[in-house]
């Protein structure tokens, strides 16, 4: 299969789907590789490191789409890509469709074969293609929330935790899963005082036994508001697979935070679980709302582009291998007899030439069209 590898094109986007080793891996199996120029740049992977284990290296976009029947990108396509984008193509990336109706009929439209990385589960009902960016954002945001809350940055003036003689601040994170339990550890190892709310008691117990220090919580709205409103640093991470993300944090509630006080909302790519939030940018981190600093940004591991670009290749590798090599029948019926991750595939299909076959989304795209005329 002709893979295609462009160059990423949200603002402040630095990764790359596919590090030279994982394309080695893909052109020993017998698969031609295109590579935008430029594209694993900003991740410290040189062109030459590309050229020399045997990809193609393109100039630009619309050279890499049309040679490419397999896409592999990190985020969404934006308009620069759509153009590009045909009815035979298989698109393998984030896309985060609940929160993008738009983005669906834009696809639907062209009649692509779309299929998420956070929608690929595995036999135990994981989501390994959404962990590792999960773990890096979780973490990014503990750290980006502590440095948002240093004085010069408008924020209370608070160190998070480790001083003698000081106050620790208090850090809350609203939801206890993979990115949610990442930045509790990350807040906790700075010395803050955490507290961790989330509807799952298994879930708290996990985190409870790896970290005894955080304090956990079922999770409820009188619940959330008390912490709140005492917290230094607030993180929402909640992720419910396949939907937007569920409204937590009030405006109410945010507009009686203690000035200075700093909301990192890691679940932004899912529409975001605080109420009239909006999407920041890595060149503008965050904005103030009622005295209180809010920061949003979608593709947040893009901060650390080599760490996460490594991470994600070699989750992303094995069904690559799996999708370049299956037959145009496994992802059109449900491959029974076939191997566990081209299952999982098929299971993760968001559309299958141009037809909305997740029935989680196609629930968010009527709700969303009767919202729209009602």
């Amino acid at each position: 299969m002709n893979i295609g590898v462009p160059h990423e094109v949200m603002i402040g986007e630095a990764r790359v789907a596919l590090t030279p080793m994982a394309c080695q891996t893909l052109v020993d199996a017998g698969h031609k590789v295109y590579v935008q120029r430029d594209a694993g740049t900003d991740s410290g992977y040189a062109d030459a490191e590309y050229s020399e284990i045997g990809t193609n290296l393109v100039d630009d976009a619309e050279q890499l789409y049309q040679a490419a029947s397999l896409i592999v990108k990190v985020k969404q396509p934006l308009e620069s890509d759509l153009r590009y984008l045909r009815d035979d193509h298989i698109l393998f990336s984030y896309l985060h469709l609940a929160a993008d109706i738009e983005l669906i009929h834009k696809m639907s439209d062209i009649g692509l074969t779309a299929i998420p990385f956070e929608s690929v589960s595995d036999e135990h009902g994981a989501y390994p293609l959404l962990a590792p960016m999960s773990q890096v954002a979780g973490r990014i945001a503990a750290i980006r929330g502590a440095s948002l809350l240093f004085r010069n940055r408008g924020g209370r003036g608070v160190l998070l935790g480790g001083i003698d003689g000081a106050v620790d601040g208090q850090v809350v994170v609203i939801g206890a899963g993979v990115a949610g339990s990442h930045a509790a550890a990350a807040a906790a190892e700075l010395g803050a005082q955490v507290d961790v709310l989330d509807l799952k008691q298994d879930k708290l117990d996990a985190l409870k036994r790896q970290y005894p220090a955080i304090s956990t919580h079922i999770s409820s709205a009188e619940l959330i508001e008390e912490l709140c409103l005492q917290a230094d640093l607030v993180v929402g991470a909640v992720l419910v697979a396949g939907r937007r993300a569920p409204v937590i944090l009030k405006q109410s509630v945010i507009s009686r935070m203690n000035p200075g006080s700093v909301i990192v909302d890691i679940s932004i790519d899912q529409g975001g679980c605080v109420e009239g939030i909006r999407t920041t940018t890595s060149e503008e981190l965050c904005y103030v709302d009622s005295g209180v600093i809010l920061s949003a940004v979608p593709n947040m591991p893009a901060a650390v582009a080599r760490t996460s670009s490594q991470a994600l290749s070699s989750a992303i590798l094995p069904y690559v291998v799996e999708l370049a090599g299956c037959s145009a029948e496994a992802l059109a019926n449900f491959p029974e007899h076939c191997e566990e991750k081209v299952q999982a595939l098929y299971r993760a299909r968001a559309l299958y030439r141009g037809e909305l076959v997740d029935e989680v989304l196609q629930q968010e795209v009527d709700s969303a069209s009767s919202q729209s005329t009602g």
